[in-house]
């Protein structure tokens, strides 16, 4: 119950504290979008279901839209391939039906829980064999 309480008490302050800082910048320039994709961005460690191993994945934004990331590494799949890619809108980045790695494909979508973690649930399937997988992405 106390913590409860204080992590109320924290996320009030915490709004009011961003209120406040907002109130004296200028925000017209501003692209929703393009903020959005922000809390998405970098190198994540990665807990998966599927293959049960800790790997990184690094999320990077990509040039030609502002709501489109590129995921090198998703689902362990290797550096020397091509990014998956997926497209952000509020905080979730949804990846659409794509061939990935060595014919793998994939489509799923992951929620940013708060800053530095993802939630990511997706379907892949390598050959014949399909799985349903879950990932816990970590700053």
């Amino acid at each position: 119950m106390k913590n409860l309480i204080r992590n109320k008490l924290i996320l009030l302050c915490t709004v009011m504290f961003v209120a406040f800082s907002n109130s004296c910048t200028d925000n017209t320039n501003v692209d929703p979008a393009t903020n959005n994709r922000e809390g998405f961005l970098g190198v994540w460690t990665v807990d998966e279901s599927c293959i049960r191993l800790n790997y990184e994945v690094e999320i990077t934004a990509a040039t030609d839209d502002d709501t489109k990331v590129l995921l090198y590494n998703f689902a362990f799949m290797g550096q020397q391939y091509d990014p998956a890619y997926g497209y952000v809108s509020g905080n979730k980045v949804t990846l659409p039906l794509q061939t990935i790695g060595d014919g793998w494909q994939l489509s799923g979508s992951g929620t940013l829980q708060s800053k530095g973690r993802i939630i990511w649930t997706y379907y892949i399937e390598i050959g014949a064999n399909g799985s349903t997988c879950q990932a816990d992405y970590q700053h």
